[in-house]
């Protein structure tokens, strides 16, 4: 009787998630656009908590380097039990502040520094905008003044060009003005609940940092109850289990090192690229060091995204100092792709050039500059369980030890 309603619930089970499957492939294709803004409105939500868990993950290693630094200073081996738990306790909570504060205290350390900087190098660059146009002009006609056909035509483009502007301005721009003030708005009142919801992220990210390995015996015993142990499994095989979990950690290395890696090498960059730009007067440094900086986060691209609208600022202003800074570039992007870079980072992806490029086209065209960073360590991820599938299904086929050893090359 057990047997046959075991039996009775297992099909009921596979037909209920059949149809379950059914409707939701139905939604996913003719409900599309209802289910992406259903999507947008829960990530709307649940943004605060996103931002809280990302802090809390890329300050873990900080919080517990604190921990371990504070029990070994109070020695709590050699406690009583009972002694030594309170002051773990109390550990705990002095470095997940000490963490929350350095984090704070630096990003307002780089606002202070960077923003008003920032702010003076593109106002410079508004105000030198029209002598930079003249410059241009005069250039140009000086190009063409010995060839009347050349200088009549510039001429004659020029006034076109100043007469579209104030007939854009007369019909586009003054009746639009009530719209291109409400989008001001809507772009202030959007900084300002992005600002709310990093606020509540940090107080978010406390919570999850205090419960962060309670969190991981939580998801280990998860794992666990979803996947109980199989009997009659070869010495060679893994239970399902203690499988998930390896790969959990496998994706944890490649995704928190490459990235916490990747924002210190970005870190160090733009500083080498300020202090430079400074010793050297070089025009808007502070700006050109930021979008240096900030650029390096991304792959691969990340130097050229950079580089080339920072060369043309400099190249505005002088165009001995633009081959200067192009120069120092190519040296600084050497060094940090030959040296500091691989320091910091190690070999942690164990991509090929060609498949960190596809990486970074394929994720970038689909989740945008995030997709460009985090890209290279997922695919590292699911290139990792390729090459396991692939030299396990060899190893099954008794391969000479010859072919082993070229497969495995080939994977590397």
């Amino acid at each position: 009787m057990e047997e046959n309603w075991k039996d009775y619930y297992h099909k009921g089970l596979a037909a209920f998630l059949t149809v379950a499957m059914c409707i939701l492939f139905f939604f996913l294709i003719f409900r599309f656009d209802q289910i992406r803004t259903y999507a947008k409105m829960i990530m709307k939500i649940l943004r605060p908590f996103a931002f809280g868990a990302v802090i809390a993950y890329l300050l873990s290693p900080l919080c517990n380097h604190f921990e371990r630094y504070l029990a070994k200073a109070a020695k709590l081996e050699k406690r009583p039990e009972e002694a030594a738990g309170r002051l773990k306790r109390l550990f705990a909570g002095v470095s997940i502040f000490a963490s929350l504060f350095l984090f704070c205290f630096v990003i307002y350390v780089l606002v202070a520094m960077v923003v008003s900087q920032v702010f003076s190098s593109v106002r410079m660059l508004v105000e030198a905008m029209p002598e930079y146009i003249l410059k241009a002009t005069i250039w140009l006609e000086d190009l063409v003044k010995e060839d009347t056909f050349m200088i009549n035509y510039v001429e004659q483009y020029s006034e076109q060009i100043l007469y579209g502007m104030q007939d854009f301005a007369r019909t586009q721009l003054l009746p639009n003005i009530n719209d291109i003030i409400s989008g001001g708005s809507i772009s202030l009142l959007t900084f300002l609940m992005t600002a709310k919801d990093l606020v509540i992220g940090l107080i978010v990210a406390v919570y999850f940092m205090n419960s962060r390995r309670l969190f991981a015996c939580q998801a280990k015993m998860l794992v666990h109850a979803f996947f109980p142990p199989r009997e009659h499994l070869k010495e060679d095989q893994m239970q399902p289990a203690d499988w998930i979990l390896k790969e959990a950690d496998i994706i944890n290395d490649y995704l928190g090192g490459f990235i916490k890696g990747k924002l210190l090498d970005s870190l160090i960059i733009g500083l080498i690229c300020m202090v430079f730009t400074s010793l050297v007067n070089m025009p808007y440094a502070v700006l050109v060091s930021v979008v240096i900086g900030v650029t390096n986060i991304i792959p691969f691209f990340g130097p050229f995204i950079g580089a080339i609208p920072t060369a043309a600022l400099i190249l505005m202003v002088s165009p001995v100092k633009c081959i200067y800074f192009i120069i120092f570039i190519l040296v600084l992007q050497q060094f940090d792709g030959n040296i500091l870079g691989p320091k910091i980072l190690g070999n942690t992806t164990h991509l090929s050039s060609f498949w960190v490029l596809f990486a970074i086209l394929l994720f970038g065209g689909l989740f945008g500059i995030v997709g460009m960073v985090i890209g290279v360590p997922v695919f590292a991820f699911f290139y990792q369980l390729v090459r396991e599938w692939v030299l396990g299904r060899l190893k099954k086929q008794r391969l000479k030890k010859e072919k082993k050893e070229a497969a495995e090359k080939a994977f590397l």
